[in-house]
């Protein structure tokens, strides 16, 4: 028998059951077809939904044809309440055989081995982005993944976080204070956001923008590639990276089971492949800034004393993440390759016109 190396857990007991342990394995002309669903809250266009599409066209390229990925975009509607989440018990349920879900989002659902990628301004530049999602990081995080019921495939590096403000910047905590900030569902994000002395809240569908209007909003946390999304002009403070945003490539752990050898094979290289896509394909933030002032936005630069506020509102948010052990040492372990990593470079402020 020719079987795989698995890169998790959960997958290692999956292939433990049918005695694999060796070399891979080839696609055969006997292999049966496999459609596997593949669950977003993205559509066409987004850089998740990219990714998407390129493990697809590997997996497609490995198989011969013989196991198709079908996107289901937008994969529990417009206006969903916590949407990363819905789409992450999608999988969990076996409703679909497979998603790629913020890692960002587990944490409601009992998962916190992606903790430690998000903790605050901790990784803040592509090349940490990609040195988090190699293999030797990035797989003992996914093992997180198994009491769920969910294999993790691998961790897809997208882009940094930050605060794109209305009415002005938001340059120390004191300009969040009381007010909505609109972010996406995640416990340790609304740990953060609640420190900074804003209410976090996803404001779905017509909330957002009417809340805007009424002044309940100050900000919005988001990146440059999403900011002209947003329902009204910003103001990015540019110097002011919060954490990142990284995408889990999952598959529902009886779903991968009921395949064959090969076909799981398939699954992991093309996984494997696309994370080293991902990485040679993200645009620089310097990029994604200069297009979104060239699109009328606005940035600006937090002073030294500035920034030490919003590391300093933080410390209750580490306090908490490092109460866990495994979280305390994968931060020490991030925080290691972030110290030999040189700073990356500035973003530079703009404004309309200038």
């Amino acid at each position: 028998m020719r079987c795989i190396y698995p890169t998790s857990v959960g997958l290692a007991a999956v292939l433990a059951l049918s005695g694999c342990t060796g070399p891979t394995a080839s696609p055969t002309a006997t292999e049966q077809p496999k459609t596997l669903r593949i669950a977003t809250d993205d559509e066409p266009g987004r850089p998740a939904a990219a990714q998407i599409e390129e493990f697809a066209r590997k997996v497609k390229e490995l198989s011969r044809g013989t196991v198709i990925i079908e996107p289901v975009w937008k994969a529990v509607g417009h206006d969903k309440d916590d949407w990363d989440q819905a789409v992450a018990r999608q999988v969990m349920s076996g409703e679909v055989e497979m998603a790629l879900v913020p890692a960002r989002a587990w944490d409601t659902e009992g998962v916190n081995s992606f903790a430690a990628l998000h903790a605050p301004f901790l990784v803040t530049s592509e090349a940490m982005l990609s040195k988090v999602t190699e293999p030797a990081i990035a797989d003992e995080m996914l093992t997180g993944l198994d009491k769920v019921g969910v294999a993790g495939l691998a961790l897809l590096p997208e882009s940094t976080r930050m605060l794109f403000s209305f009415n002005g910047p938001a340059v120390v905590p004191s300009d969040l204070a009381r007010k909505l900030v609109r972010a996406p569902r995640s416990d340790t994000t609304y740990a953060l956001l609640t420190a900074f002395g804003a209410t976090p809240d996803d404001l779905v569908g017509e909330a957002f923008p009417d809340n805007l209007g009424a002044g309940k909003v100050v900000a919005a946390e988001s990146s440059f590639a999403f900011a002209n999304t947003l329902p009204a002009a910003s103001t990015a403070t540019g110097n002011v990276i919060l954490y990142p945003k990284i995408n889990s490539l999952v598959v529902n752990l009886k779903a991968f089971q009921a395949l064959s050898e090969t076909q799981r094979q398939t699954l992991m290289e093309g996984a494997a492949a696309s994370r080293t896509w991902a990485v040679d394909t993200m645009t620089d933030t310097t990029d994604d800034a200069a297009m979104f002032c060239k699109n009328g936005g606005t940035i600006v630069t937090a002073t030294e004393g500035q920034i030490a506020a919003f590391k300093a509102a933080a410390t209750p948010v580490y306090a908490k993440l490092e109460a866990d052990p495994d979280t305390k040492t994968r931060i020490a372990k991030i925080r290691k390759l972030a110290a030999g990593e040189p700073a990356p470079a500035p973003i530079r402020p703009c404004s309309p016109g200038g």
